[in-house]
This record gives structure tokens, C-alpha cells and sequence, in this order.
């Protein structure tokens, strides 16, 4: 932990091995979006009528049962939160402007609390509120690619100018 508190050029200065452990983590991110994106298209689909129907049901599908949803709720709860603060972690550490940075965390928290929240109103209040659902991904999407590609990019494709000019230090850090 001691080498984030001298970052002088970003994550580019990280050591060698702490760059390779946050690009596997990175890539395995990037391969469970992918999985994401597969499984949404499989069970509700992206259109709000196929929401509604994953969801509350209709006369050939069952509705989710309060159990069901409590499982889902109950796991994402706890991942969700944990990976965005990794993610987002790393994220802030960047070159990207500070605002813009900013306003991507915020909206990955919105949309991963939308995306809990939408099968709860779907079920229990509408299914015209389905749309929560796509709302939630569209929020949440664009943060999490940005979150992982932004920061790989940082780490090991540094602009002209990210360099370590000095390198003694940079050897001493395990950069090339």
C-alpha cells in the first residue's frame, strides 16, 4: 500500500508486480462483463417488455418469488459495492480529469443501486418501470468498461510525457 502514496506518475509508477496483479484482475473484470452481457441477453433480455416479463411474469412465465429476488439482492449487496471500490479505486487514480472521473463513480453507484432496486419495482410496484432496469445499465455499463480499460491503459501504454523521467527510480519500482 505504501507505493500509492507516491504516485508520481500515476499508476505507471507502480511496481512491475502490482501492475500485472491489478491487469489479471482487470481482464478477469472485463471477462465477467462479457458473461454479464450474455446472461442478460439470455434471461430478460434488453427490452422493457422482456423485463417486465423476467420478472413479474405473464401467463407462460411465473413471476420471481420474493426468495428469489432476496438471493440475488442478498449477493449483489455485498460484490457490487466491493468490486466498484476496487475498481473505481484504481480508476481515480488515473489521468482522466478529476470531474469526469468523479461523475463515472457516482454514476456506477447509481446505476449498480438501480439495477438492485428495478426487479423490486418491476415486481411489487409496475412493470411499466421496467425501464429502471435499462436505466440502471446504462448507467452502469460505460463505468464499469471505462473502469477497467482506463486504468490498463495507465498502466502499461503511458502518454509521452507519463514517463519516469528519472530511471534510477523507475528501475528501483520495477517500470520499465
Amino acid at each position: 500500500m505504501k507505493e500509492f502514496l507516491f504516485l508520481k506518475n500515476g499508476l505507471q509508477s507502480l511496481q512491475w508486480s502490482t501492475r500485472f496483479v491489478y491487469t489479471l484482475f482487470l481482464v478477469f473484470s472485463l471477462a465477467g462483463y462479457a458473461v454479464m452481457i450474455a446472461l442478460a441477453a439470455q434471461r430478460s433480455g434488453f427490452s422493457t417488455a422482456s423485463i417486465a416479463t423476467y420478472y413479474a411474469g405473464d401467463g407462460a412465465q411465473y413471476p420471481k418469488t420474493p426468495g428469489e429476488l432476496l438471493e440475488v439482492t442478498h449477493f449483489h449487496l455485498f460484490s457490487m459495492p466491493l468490486l466498484l471500490f476496487v475498481q473505481g479505486h484504481l480508476f481515480l487514480m488515473t489521468s482522466w480529469p478529476r470531474r469526469l472521473k468523479i461523475a463515472l463513480v457516482v454514476a456506477a453507484f447509481v446505476g449498480a443501486a438501480l439495477d438492485l432496486a428495478a426487479p423490486w419495482c418491476v415486481l411489487y410496484v409496475s412493470r411499466d418501470l421496467a425501464f429502471v432496469k435499462i436505466l440502471a445499465r446504462c448507467l452502469l455499463g460505460p463505468p464499469l468498461v471505462a473502469f477497467t480499460l482506463v486504468p490498463l491503459r495507465d498502466m502499461w501504454w503511458p502518454t509521452s510525457g507519463e514517463r519516469d523521467p528519472d530511471p534510477r527510480r523507475a528501475s528501483r519500482l520495477g517500470v520499465e
